[in-house]
């Protein structure tokens, strides 16, 4: 589809500058003689007028051209380091200590977090499974803009001046499918139900329902974005004014200047939605939906940057967006099929975003943007915590349930053949200690034959791989790519990673002595 797809978008750009070419030169003779001059050069776009972009919202962002040079850049953030985004939310001030079990266990190191902490090297994700999806990680995370009122007689006419809009006080939020609003405190809860009312009401400004930090104001926005991926048309973006004693008194909520007509897009948005939802609404179970879901938005969206990829609409019924797009996408659509589905946020490399889904009483992540390879794989298909390698939740996400379900974990993955892997023993090891134990084993065994070489090879699951590659690689003395090499004054080590069909690992040991042995 996707490359049927790029092939039409091709002859269009082909004959947009055909045509441009015909009246250049129409108007020109020696135009002509300058023709490559001119291909090189960006084809003018009409400028519509108001009236005529408010008769079709629909933003096609199918039809731009991916090959042109005005493609839209990569957000300037990207690339920065996980330091720089940690301290960004601080959701404990607003969140009920009484609801809420953070996932990350505080007697429990996170493998990954630890990598990231002691600054190893990303020789891990040169490895070629992790080169498919390290790029695939544009989650935004917005500041509001601030305007500090220092003059007490202004900031009373601001708050005098300004109504609350609409308040939501009858709103109600199921907790199994709005799990970031029972996040809340009272007051977070009140300030949510106010953000989504006025989102609902396209009431762009107003004034706090409960005084609030400016920190509490961004947690609660934060949870109701989170919750609700059909307000498709509220920006990320948001800003707010405080007073001389720090409370916020008036705060602003962006709608996207690309949607002028909400309702009609609506509209879009819904008949999009539902002509997915046709094919899957008579499968037999959850996990079947889930599937089709999943497989379905792998093939019908391709990873592109664009002015609405933080939204739903940019892959429903858009179909180019960025792994925020993926995420609200399945979580709309699998809501509405009727299983919970969360929006997930965390570091994977960067600021990234995926989905944590329940199925029956156990619940999953499922990361559709880094299963969207060709073709679509399902290494991060309802896998658990532990497995879910290279995601790191963070903010109000913590709290969301953890993930241990492993019914419906690794039934699309291809079984590896491991005939050809000379394994010194055909278990698969899925603890570290026992792993490392049957290594010395050999290598004793090897040393007490006299040998002053040999190789071994052993499989390590994927749950005990961070593990496994947090504890080497601070302690390596070379090697490049997925090769570790240890040094030692008797001997020497060498020990490559192959990540396998299955998701488990490869682990090649190869080791000699520095010195001959008597």
């Amino acid at each position: 589809m996707k490359i049927i797809a790029k092939i039409l978008y091709a002859i269009l750009a082909l004959v947009i500058l055909m045509c441009a070419f015909i009246l250049l030169c129409a108007a020109n003779p020696d135009i002509a003689n300058t023709v490559s001059e001119i291909v090189k050069k960006n084809v003018p776009v009409k400028e519509e007028t108001e009236e005529e972009a408010t008769e079709d919202i629909s933003i096609d962002l199918s039809s731009l051209d991916t090959s042109q040079e005005e493609k839209e850049e990569e957000p300037e953030e990207k690339h920065q380091d996980y330091n720089d985004y940690v301290d960004k939310r601080f959701p404990e001030d607003i969140v009920d200590p009484n609801s809420v079990q953070d996932y990350i266990s505080p007697d429990e190191e996170d493998p990954y977090q630890k990598v990231v902490e002691e600054g190893t090297d990303d020789s891990l994700f040169d490895d070629s499974f992790f080169d498919l999806v390290k790029d695939k990680t544009d989650y935004t995370v917005t500041e509001p803009e601030v305007t500090d009122i220092t003059d007490e007689e202004e900031a009373n006419e601001i708050i005098d001046s300004t109504g609350v809009g609409e308040t939501g006080e009858n709103e109600e939020f199921d907790p199994l499918f709005y799990p970031y609003y029972h996040m809340l405190n009272d007051r977070g809860k009140r300030l949510y139900k106010q953000i989504y009312a006025n989102s609902n009401a396209l009431i762009s400004e107003f004034k706090p329902v409960e005084d609030c930090t400016p920190s509490e104001f961004a947690s609660a926005f934060d949870c109701c974005y989170n919750d609700h991926p059909e307000l498709f048309w509220l920006d990320l973006q948001k800003y707010y004014e405080y007073d001389y004693t720090g409370r916020v008194i008036k705060i602003g909520i962006v709608f996207y200047k690309e949607i002028p007509d909400v309702e009609k897009a609506k509209g879009e948005f819904n008949a999009a939605a539902e002509e997915i939802l046709t094919g899957a609404k008579d499968l037999p179970s959850d996990y079947e939906k889930e599937k089709y879901i999943h497989d379905l938005l792998a093939d019908k969206i391709t990873y592109e940057f664009n002015s609405l990829d933080q939204s739903a609409y940019s892959s429903i019924p858009n179909d180019f967006t960025v792994c925020a797009g993926y995420a609200r996408a399945f979580q709309y659509l699998m809501q509405q099929l009727g299983v919970p589905t969360y929006f997930t946020v965390g570091w994977g490399g960067e600021m990234h975003a995926w989905d944590i889904i329940k199925l029956e009483d156990d619940y999953y992540n499922v990361d559709v943007t880094w299963d969207d390879q060709d073709p679509t794989m399902y290494e991060y298909f309802n896998v658990s915590d532990k497995q879910n390698l290279m995601h790191t939740r963070m903010y109000q996400s913590r709290y969301l349930p953890p993930c241990n379900g492993t019914k419906y974990s690794g039934l699309e993955k291809s079984e590896a053949d491991l005939s050809g892997y000379d394994l010194a023993s055909d278990e698969v090891f899925t603890d570290y200690r026992t792993y490392f134990e049957t290594g010395e084993s050999i290598l004793d065994s090897d040393i007490a034959e006299g040998k002053t070489e040999s190789e071994f090879n052993l499989i390590i699951s994927k749950d005990i791989f961070m593990e496994w590659y947090s504890i080497n690689a601070p302690s390596k003395t070379g090697g490049t790519d997925n090769e570790l090499i240890f040094t030692g004054d008797a001997a020497s080590i060498s020990v490559t990673f192959e990540h396998l069909d299955d998701g488990n690992y490869l682990i090649r040991h190869k080791w000699q002595t520095n010195t001959s042995q008597p």
